[in-house]
């Protein structure tokens, strides 16, 4: 997929729990700007229907707003049932994941330099799309069985509550479908970084988490403004989200 094959189109902007007001919102309070911008990848017949995706969702919710809920137990079951996914995730998956975040990364630029970290990488089945933005990506996944069929150069085993990467450390930290730890995402990134989120199924993804919600623990979590813009591609979503200057 390339990066250059999209034209920029202009982008209609719209507010989802959101204030006009730049200045730093209380904790709780309303989130900040939500730019969307329009689909340009139409979303084919046949979606897939994943018949955990409710039950997912919402733990994967409770999950991004209390992050002290994330167990050994959790962690545990995670890894137990992407092993055993492990040998055939490529496969009907191979065609749809990529095209939300290949979107994102068309037109939700700039893009600062430097180093991305890639959290839930898997098989590394996005890793190139994301290593034509940032060379240097560290890509981790907390089952080994799906992180040791990637190619990725810099592969960590690890788990996104708690990463193993310095303060401040990274520019860009990209999220493909995988549960959201603000505090954590908050402590690794600079001050000038980007997150990038997104949902190969949308809002029937497992862990689909609204976009409001992911922006509004991210500010929570570094106590600052923040902003997003977003969009829908093929089946899924994605957003772009930085801290307010």
């Amino acid at each position: 997929m390339s990066l250059s094959s999209v034209p920029f189109q202009s982008h209609t902007t719209c507010f989802t729990r959101a204030t006009l007001d730049k200045s730093r919102r209380p904790k709780g309070g309303p989130v900040g700007q939500i730019t969307q911008l329009p689909q340009l990848i139409p979303a084919d017949a046949g979606k897939p229907v994943r018949p955990e995706a409710a039950a997912s969702q919402q733990a994967s919710r409770q999950l991004a707003l209390q992050p002290s809920s994330w167990s050994r137990e959790q962690a545990d079951e995670t890894v137990r049932r992407y092993t055993e996914l492990a040998t055939v995730w490529e496969g009907e998956r191979g065609g749809y994941r990529p095209v939300p975040l290949g979107d994102a990364l068309q037109r939700g630029g700039p893009w600062p330099a430097g180093l991305c970290l890639e959290i839930g990488c898997g098989t590394g089945l996005l890793s190139g799309l994301v290593q034509q933005v940032w060379p240097r990506v560290v890509s981790l996944d907390l089952t080994w069985a799906m992180l040791s069929r990637s190619t990725a150069p810099w592969r960590v085993l690890g788990d996104a509550s708690r990463l193993p990467v310095p303060d401040g450390s990274a520019r860009a930290v990209v999220l493909a479908d995988v549960p959201l730890f603000a505090a954590e995402i908050v402590r690794t990134l600079s001050a000038d970084g980007v997150v990038v989120w997104s949902n190969a199924l949308g809002e029937d993804a497992p862990h689909h988490v609204p976009i409001a919600t992911v922006l509004e623990t991210l500010e929570d979590a570094s106590d600052a403004a923040w902003s997003a813009v977003m969009s829908h591609a093929g089946w899924g979503l994605w957003a772009v989200l930085r801290r307010e200057r």
